[in-house]
């Protein structure tokens, strides 16, 4: 049971990191959009992120 727990853990610990590091790209990028495209752009990295999250 326990090395069920750590591996949960693992996962739930990458999924964080994976959730952290696309939040990190997409406040730089949203910075340096301009045009109505780019904002688009980010928030579909944001929402694609989003669903991965939900299915794993």
């Amino acid at each position: 049971m326990e090395i069920q727990a750590s591996a949960a853990m693992m996962i739930q610990a990458n999924s964080l990191d994976a959730v952290r590091q696309t939040m990190a790209s997409a406040q730089a990028q949203q910075q340096r959009a301009t045009t109505p495209q780019e904002h688009a752009d980010v928030v579909l990295q944001l929402s694609a992120a989003a669903q991965q999250l939900l299915v794993k």
